[in-house]
């Protein structure tokens, strides 16, 4: 018990270290610009396309609708979280068996590139469950009842859980995350992202502004995750002239 409580300052103190010699080169979060496009998004997709798009999806082919239920539970916090918890604990378990240095060094970097996607997940996942519940906007499941401008804020239902799109958040922040670190796919993941969010919109469970939502927030939380990284010089790093974040890929390649 001694020995941890002696080796958590050595840590922190690590990651201070890390963090000032990087304080000339932080940049700030460009959050206006972002915040201004993605509210004027969900705007529109609210006042122009939901209701026409809420009933539409009611009229899909069933083979589509099938596909569509079939593959949008990608975007579930739990499978997601499975999935990297794997590829942290094989990471793990490869390098222990390793003794080449700088394979053993690629490993802790996959590690670190894994861990970030997990946090950005994570944190996106916590913001769009409070919103979700503090909102309470009906789901298109009860449209013919209430409509699609029917909240009912504080509201344990799940028929009044609809925005933002909780899934899409994730999916907005694992492909975003994936993107910022693979700028090579980055187009690829993206497509892929934004055809998972519509599947939400497809199986009936949420309209366009609600999907428009939440791969919004999760692409912004994967962007501020990887700022965050970038000042303590994990994965990312910042240039000196205050660029984007731009991933470290040479030390794992």
């Amino acid at each position: 018990m001694s020995e941890t409580v002696e080796q958590a300052p050595s840590f922190w103190s690590y990651l201070k270290k890390r963090y000032q010699a990087r304080r000339t080169i932080h940049r700030r979060v460009p959050w206006k610009g972002f915040a201004f496009s993605a509210i004027n998004a969900v705007a529109i997709a609210f006042f122009v396309f939901d209701r026409p798009l809420g009933i539409a999806a009611r009229e899909l082919a069933q083979p589509l609708v099938t596909i569509a239920g079939d593959i949008t539970d990608i975007g579930r916090l739990a499978w997601i979280s499975a999935a990297l918890c794997t590829v942290f604990a094989t990471g793990y378990l490869v390098r222990r068996r390793l003794w080449k240095v700088r394979t053993r060094f690629r490993v802790v970097y996959f590690a670190q590139m894994t861990t970030y996607v997990g946090l950005s997940v994570l944190f996106t996942a916590i913001v769009a469950n409070v919103l979700k519940y503090a909102i309470g906007r009906a789901r298109p499941l009860i449209y013919d009842q209430e409509g699609i401008f029917s909240f009912a804020p504080f509201n344990m239902d799940f028929l009044h859980q609809s925005f933002p799109s909780g899934h899409s958040s994730n999916i907005g922040a694992l492909f975003v995350a994936l993107a910022l670190l693979f700028p090579r796919f980055r187009l690829g993941f993206i497509g892929i992202g934004l055809w998972l969010g519509a599947t939400r919109i497809i199986v009936g469970v949420h309209y366009p502004s609600d999907v428009a939502a939440g791969l919004a927030l999760g692409a912004w939380m994967a962007f501020a995750t990887s700022i965050l990284f970038a000042r303590f010089g994990l994965v990312f790093s910042i240039g000196r002239d205050g660029g984007w974040p731009t991933p470290r890929l040479s030390r794992l390649l």
